[in-house]
């Protein structure tokens, strides 16, 4: 029997979240506090591969494909960085815009090479992020949510903390870039942190009604 999610949130459910990336699974765990975070890793779930054409496309492939292999409700999160001056990329390769399997940092390094090619040292960007998350995999009614951050891309790596072009990244308004603001400030700033909140309202008002 398929574990309901939406039912009450007075104990914690367990919500399985779509993805491998421990920096992901780490801001949920800080962004998700109502609810058990359990990775899809721990149940041995293999990703299919990502052939959607927009992130919600994605994320919702992800979210059922979770919930599919483990029988639990699950969240698929896909996000991604968003150059305008680079045709829009890395957008939705961002976790691969290196190669396929790149590591946070060749994706980094690449990036700033595609801007160094065009005579840039920074260009305007967005991250943003859609979730959604499924109570079983043939859920009619996903709930879904939004955030973006604006900013800018800068060749000028600063901070140890975040993961991903956290350290290139720089808000809107601020002289620190994303791997320099602490997890907290971090939380209520992101785009996945803008998308938690709206998925959280949207949850409440679900188990309300």
């Amino acid at each position: 029997m398929l574990q309901k999610l939406f039912t009450s949130l007075e104990s914690k459910p367990k919500l399985l979240i779509a993805t491998g990336n421990p920096g992901k699974l780490k801001e949920f765990a800080l962004l998700l506090p109502e609810f058990e975070v359990v990775s899809q890793k721990s149940y041995g779930i293999v990703p299919e591969e990502e052939i959607g054409k927009t992130f919600f496309e994605n994320s919702l492939h992800k979210a059922r494909f979770a919930s599919k292999s483990s029988g639990l409700s699950a969240l698929g999160d896909d996000s991604g960085l968003i150059v305008p001056t680079l045709n829009n990329m890395p957008g939705l390769y961002s976790a691969r815009y290196a190669k396929i399997d790149a590591s946070d940092a060749e994706n980094r390094d690449h990036l700033k090479n595609e801007l160094i090619k065009i005579n840039l040292q920074e260009a305007k960007a967005f991250f943003v992020c859609v979730l959604v998350i499924v109570n079983d995999p043939t859920d009619p009614f996903p709930l879904i949510a939004t955030g973006m951050l604006a900013g800018t891309v800068r060749t000028d790596l600063k901070g140890e903390n975040g993961f991903g072009y956290d350290p290139m990244f720089y808000p809107e308004g601020y002289d620190l870039s994303l791997a320099e603001i602490s997890n907290q400030e971090k939380a209520q700033l992101s785009h996945r942190g803008q998308a938690a909140q709206i998925l959280k309202n949207k949850i409440k008002n679900f188990v309300a009604k």
